[in-house]
C-alpha cells in the first residue's frame, strides 16, 4: 500500500495551513503524483490533526492533474486517492475539486 503523508510538508508540525497552487505544485513533484496517478493500487493520503487546512489553490496545484487524469471523475480519483484528514480538511478538499472540476467546465464554453 502506497501513502503519501503530508505531515513532510510541515516542517515537523510548524505548518498548520497549506495553500498556494505553486506549493501544491511542488508537492505533487515531491511526491511523484504523476507515477502514483498511473498505479493501480489505491494512494492513502494523510493529513496530520493539526493540519487546519488545505486551500483550493493548493488542492489545484497538488491534485489537478490527477483529476484530469482520472477524466474529471471525482468518485474514480477519491477511490484512488483515500483521504484520511479532519473533516474540515475534507471540506476544503471538496471545495478545491469543485474548483478543478469547475475549470473544466468553464473550458467547454
Amino acid at each position: 500500500m502506497t501513502a503519501i503523508d503530508l505531515e513532510q510538508l510541515t516542517g515537523a508540525g510548524k505548518v498548520h495551513n497549506l495553500s498556494g497552487r505553486e506549493r501544491g505544485l511542488a508537492a505533487r513533484e515531491l511526491f511523484d503524483l504523476d507515477k502514483l496517478d498511473a498505479d493501480a493500487q489505491p494512494v492513502d493520503v494523510i493529513v496530520p490533526e493539526y493540519v487546519y487546512s488545505l486551500t483550493p489553490s493548493f488542492v489545484q496545484g497538488f491534485f489537478g492533474q490527477s483529476v484530469r487524469t482520472f477524466e474529471y471523475d471525482t468518485e474514480r480519483f477519491k477511490a484512488h486517492f483515500r483521504f484520511r484528514a479532519p473533516s474540515i480538511v475534507l471540506q476544503q478538499l471538496e471545495r478545491g475539486l469543485a474548483a478543478i472540476t469547475t475549470q473544466r467546465d468553464l473550458r467547454l464554453l
